[in-house]
């Protein structure tokens, strides 16, 4: 081997020795910058109350890219993909992204944040029970893993038979509501929520036959002989209690009013007020006689949950 070729030689192997060093220092791109998402809700584990449902759909939004892609869990198990091939969400560069996510999806025009909803229609919950969340994610760490939270207060009034009552007159009494605003918007940037002006006056939201939509759903417990109502609303502040009705048979009706300051007060606001707090349920007893209703206390249990006692209605 003459002395040019060993030069040759030298010179080749220094820059494939260079090349392998810079390897070892560079982040090399395999072609799939996928952002690859997952979801629970708090403590618990579902868009619509207690838990994922299949198909359930999620809109997200990260960088300037992409806004409001539809994602969903085919299968219920929290694990999202992209609900249309070829739209899935890609990072751009190295930095990291802030996503925000909402439930449940809705088909926004460009630059409209706010979703509009009317909790009149009770049987729908699932459409306004809404949720929302934020994470961040990169190349480095492709898995963004939201924790939802509920954002809407959710009510659970059991009603309970009293003197003379029977479990039949307790499914078929009509129940009323009113007080509270029913129409409101959701922000699926932030999150937030916002009522409309108009409060609801009689509102029937159990054995309603003129407005079947507008009927909660309910749970009957033939053991202890009560039927649990299920509400869904807008967080708000009251100026004074809410009016309940109970019509019994279409005969007899009675009234009283509901009040959540205690509940909050004893789920630690150091400023209670008569009001649904996001995030919140409140389980509520009214116990129907003959004579009246009884309403037993308010608790807060996990959504997070709020007691609000019992409540007898004379």
């Amino acid at each position: 081997m003459n002395m040019k070729t060993k030069v040759l030689l030298l010179g080749t192997l220094a820059i494939a020795l260079a090349a392998c060093n810079n390897d070892e220092n560079t982040t090399i791109d395999t072609g799939d910058s996928r952002a690859l998402f997952s979801a629970s809700i708090g403590a618990q584990t579902r868009a619509f109350d207690t838990s994922w449902e299949g198909d359930d759909q999620i809109g997200i939004t990260g960088t300037k890219t992409y806004t409001n892609v539809t994602y969903q869990t085919t299968n219920g198990d929290g694990n999202f993909t992209v609900a249309t091939p070829g739209k899935e969400i890609y990072y751009q560069d190295d930095n990291t992204v802030n996503f925000t996510a909402y439930y449940p999806w809705n088909d926004l025009g460009a630059g409209v944040t706010e979703i509009s909803a009317d909790t009149w229609g009770q049987s729908d919950q699932k459409n306004f029970d809404f949720l929302h969340a934020t994470a961040t994610g990169s190349k480095a760490k492709p898995n963004v893993a939201f924790t939802f939270s509920h954002k809407m207060a959710k009510l659970v009034l059991t009603i309970k038979k009293g003197a003379d009552v029977s479990l039949d007159e307790v499914k078929a009494a009509v129940l009323l509501l009113e007080g509270f605003k029913h129409e409101g918007t959701f922000n699926i940037t932030d999150g937030t929520t916002a009522t409309k002006d108009a409060s609801t006056a009689g509102w029937e939201f159990a054995n309603n036959s003129a407005d079947p939509a507008y009927n909660a759903p309910f749970v009957v417990d033939t053991k202890n002989e009560t039927v649990a109502y299920t509400l869904i609303f807008f967080p708000q502040t009251f100026a004074s209690g809410l009016d309940f009705t109970a019509e019994l048979t279409g005969i007899q009706t009675f009234s009283t009013t509901l009040d959540f300051t205690a509940a909050n007060a004893d789920a630690g606001d150091s400023e209670a007020k008569n009001e649904w707090v996001a995030g919140r349920q409140y389980n509520m007893s009214v116990t129907l006689h003959k004579t009246g209703i009884t309403v037993t206390g308010c608790t807060i249990s996990k959504w997070e949950e709020a007691d609000g006692g019992n409540v007898d209605a004379e």
